[in-house]
């Protein structure tokens, strides 16, 4: 069995803007490593390799379109002790993969999370409190969507990309029959 999940995965700009966040806030808690900084689309559970392959193949078959993320807040979530960026998406292209992909683990008979999708950067673990910190908003975008399995090793969860899908492009053909 392994424990995997959807996400978007940062391009090296992204993820720079995300380490520099996280180390303002060091203080407050434990930095997620920035090979682990991602937006997790839909948490999948424990799944075995038949149904992973399954995941694979339907995955593959959805079409989505680039999607646009402002990041513009910190929140320190209490239960779970961590301080995280949240964002809002440009348009519906965010919503309408989580919907798919929610779709597809539903077929599988995997239970995802039924509330509203809210994305969101996990930046600091072990957090008591948000500090002080002005934020200057910046947008992810993405391209790609992956699937991931998280790994636990002597240092801690690391994640690891398995397969990664990319993002439609329209590619119409311009009409050359003009006359």
């Amino acid at each position: 069995m392994k424990r995997l999940f959807f996400a978007l995965w940062p391009d090296p700009e992204t993820r720079t803007r995300c380490t520099a966040v996280a180390a303002a806030l060091k203080q407050a808690g434990r930095p997620v490593r920035p090979d682990n900084l991602h937006i997790t689309l839909v948490f999948l559970g424990s799944v075995d390799e038949a149904t992973e392959t399954k995941l694979v193949e339907a995955a593959a078959a959805i079409r989505f379109a680039k999607i646009s993320i402002r990041f513009d807040a910190l929140h320190y979530w209490r239960r779970p002790r961590i301080i995280c960026l949240s964002g809002k998406p440009e348009d519906s292209a965010v919503a309408l993969l989580v919907e798919q992909l929610n779709t597809i683990a539903a077929a599988q008979e995997i239970t995802t999370d039924d509330r509203p999708y809210q994305a969101h950067v996990t930046l600091i673990r072990k957090a008591s409190q948000l500090p002080p910190l002005t934020l200057e908003p910046f947008l992810w975008q993405a391209d790609a969507f992956c699937l991931v399995e998280s790994c636990s090793t002597p240092e801690g969860v690391a994640y690891r990309v398995l397969k990664t899908w990319q993002a439609y492009e329209d590619q119409t053909p311009i009409d050359s029959e003009a006359d």
